[in-house]
């Protein structure tokens, strides 16, 4: 029941971020359904624990908007935005827009790194996913 299709509907929403309507576990990727419901947004967060030391790239993809974010520890408080969808893409849509991609990140092996997605829906498709470039 969030109108609007920019992330700020959903973070200005009364119920952002400790009353949603609905919490599941994403199971092996991270990626949410598509075409789910209409006029909602929601938080994917977890961690992201490289296998090797190196530099990592990040995808987002998304209907409508989505931001990505990265802590350089474990913690959110530390999370920086490091890729955008400012508009939609596709599922699995990597390359539509520049922003959707972020700067090579140095990560160490073993360490966990908080990340977040937040995805805001209009009315139509939907769809919301994070890839990763390994080194």
């Amino acid at each position: 029941g969030i109108s609007g299709t920019s992330v700020s509907n959903l973070t200005s929403s009364a119920a952002y971020p400790n009353s949603p309507t609905y919490s599941y576990v994403l199971t092996s990727l991270f990626e949410a359904g598509t075409d789910f419901e209409d006029n909602y947004g929601q938080r994917a967060r977890g961690y992201f624990r490289p296998p090797t030391t190196g530099a990592y790239t990040f995808y987002i993809a998304s209907d409508d908007n989505s931001e990505l974010w990265l802590s350089t520890t474990d913690q959110a408080a530390n999370k920086v935005k490091i890729a955008s969808v400012t508009s939609w893409t596709s599922s699995r849509q990597w390359t539509k827009y520049t922003s959707q991609k972020s700067a090579a990140i140095n990560l160490t092996a073993g360490q966990r790194y908080y990340i977040e997605a937040l995805q805001k829906e209009g009315g139509g498709g939907d769809n919301l996913a994070v890839g990763v470039d390994f080194p």
